[in-house]
């Protein structure tokens, strides 16, 4: 069986880290070798208060795994997938602490262009899918300089620049809703062991309508006065107190 990578990322360089930053993240890297993870934990997380990087995250979720914080560690390895979404370290680790989580949600089933559509979507970062349409664009205007040069038949053309447009077209709505599903929503993670779901931001033992537990993701669609309004993959919802989410 394939155990949990829990190798840590070394920054070798990179220009978001100021030589303060770094200094931190090497001396969290050596608390995190020591086994002090709360000393790590504290460092990686005074980085983020700066600057975010994936592999300052994924170290994070480690080091709050080693130190028994399922909720916590998924937070940090959503993070992390957030800014590097094909990581396989990444990926796996995170798959992995799911398995852990109490809660057992199904998503209602979706028919398979719609499936696939989610699991592209998560694979490609907001940037990843603007670059694709400006180079696809790219390549559409000098193919069209070229071929106004040129004695290619024209059914053969309308063909490969209706495909490319369309490509072009369905790349541009995904960077829209990705962006729509960036901006828009807001998702957390549960990090308190148990939380009692309310029927409304009121702290009463009859409005308890079910329980979820740490490491749960939520989407968050309401917050007022210490309450969020959060809903399940399965479609359920309610009030919990916000200090139990973290948001991502």
């Amino acid at each position: 069986m394939k155990i949990l990578t829990l190798t840590i990322y070394v920054l070798m360089y990179s220009s978001v880290f100021c030589q303060d930053n770094m200094d931190k993240f090497m001396n969290a890297n050596k608390y995190y070798s020591d086994q002090e993870y709360l000393s790590s934990i504290e460092l990686y997380e005074d980085i983020l208060l700066n600057v975010e990087h994936e592999d300052v995250y994924y170290n994070l979720g480690n080091a709050y795994y080693r130190a028994g914080d399922i909720g916590n560690s998924i937070w940090a390895y959503e993070r992390a997938l957030m800014l590097s979404p094909r990581d396989p370290d990444i990926n796996f680790n995170i798959k992995y602490l799911r398995t852990m989580v109490r809660d057992k949600i199904i998503p209602p089933n979706d028919m398979y262009i719609i499936s696939l559509y989610k699991s592209l979507m998560l694979k490609f970062k907001l940037s990843d899918l603007i670059l694709f349409v400006g180079l696809l664009s790219l390549i559409l205007s000098i193919k069209y300089i070229i071929n106004s040069y040129s004695g290619v038949l024209k059914s053969l053309n309308a063909i490969i620049n209706y495909t490319i447009f369309t490509i072009i077209v369905a790349l541009s709505w995904m960077a829209l809703d990705k962006y729509w599903n960036v901006s828009d929503k807001y998702h957390g993670v549960i990090i308190t062991s148990a939380v009692d779901v309310r029927s409304s931001p009121i702290n009463r033992g009859e409005n308890v309508v079910f329980r979820i537990h740490e490491g749960t993701k939520v989407e968050i669609q309401n917050s007022q006065s210490g309450w969020s309004e959060v809903v399940l993959l399965d479609g359920k919802k309610g009030w919990v107190l916000s200090k139990t989410i973290r948001k991502i």
